[in-house]
């Protein structure tokens, strides 16, 4: 599945959940683990249409798409909610990390002196052209390794209260793997992303005061088309929860050659 359309599917598979639950999935002192998986791509034809059911805490979601008088999945899996532990007071944000040389890549980490924890990432590194859509601060990267950006608001894509919303979590790490696939990895802006799963586990609704980060760090290696990015999010130096993405990249010639087959 294109990250894009990925991340709307779970998006709107949330939203039906949360109508299920009478609101359950955006309410404090909860948990959630999410386990997606992405089996199909979707297409501009055919209805697409969303699922929920189980029981108890475990609930089933899948979207189907019919095409040419066939219905197949194209996004499956599970929410569960929890109990969440007391979460940290919302405070003054906490520095981030402090950038250091960088390695590779084809575009250039901000200096300290350069950005602050409410400066945007450049929208190209996310592909956004809209800087209200950007849901990450400039990133930074330690010498050994280590990406970190702040979690913004972005106001069209959740409603504005005193909680988050599930979704603003995982739009973020969705860029923060765009960013990286960049900063980190050397991938031209032409690369296609294809979401393969998607699995988390993250606070429900943290306030919308908590200032957030999301982190990752640089694997050893050669980056490979087939990547787990696992990533950290993070409250001040407080552990929230956990993000793993894997995604497939794949050249504009190689991704036209998988969908016309």
């Amino acid at each position: 599945m294109d990250h894009l359309p990925g991340n709307l599917l779970v998006a709107g598979l949330l939203g039906l959940a949360g109508d299920v639950t009478g609101g359950g999935l955006r309410r404090a002192g909860r948990r959630l683990r999410l386990e997606f998986a992405f089996p199909a791509f979707g297409e501009l034809e055919g209805g697409v249409e969303l699922h929920c059911g189980g029981a108890g805490d475990t609930l089933e979601l899948t979207a189907t798409q019919s095409v040419g008088g066939t219905t197949r999945d194209i996004c499956r899996g599970t929410v569960t909610v929890l109990p969440e532990p007391a979460l940290p007071d919302a405070a003054q944000p906490s520095p981030l990390p402090a950038a250091g040389p960088g390695r590779g890549g084809t575009a250039t980490l901000m200096a300290p002196a350069e950005r602050t924890l409410a400066t945007p990432a450049d929208p190209r590194l996310v592909h956004r052209a809209d800087l209200s859509t950007v849901m990450l601060g400039a990133p930074t990267e330690t010498p050994d390794g280590e990406f970190t950006c702040a979690v913004l608001h972005c106001p069209s894509l959740a409603p504005p209260g005193v909680l988050r919303d599930p979704i603003e979590v995982i739009e973020a790490a969705r860029q923060l793997v765009l960013m990286l696939g960049h900063v980190a990895n050397g991938h031209a802006f032409d690369t296609h992303v294809v979401w393969i799963d998607l699995a988390a586990d993250i606070p429900a609704a943290p306030p919308a005061g908590l200032p957030l980060h999301v982190s990752w760090r640089r694997p050893p290696g050669r980056p490979r088309p087939r990547t787990a990015f696992d990533m950290g999010l993070h409250a001040g130096t407080a552990d929230l929860g956990t993000i793993r993405l894997v995604t497939h990249t794949m050249s504009p010639a190689a991704y036209r050659k998988v969908r016309a087959a």
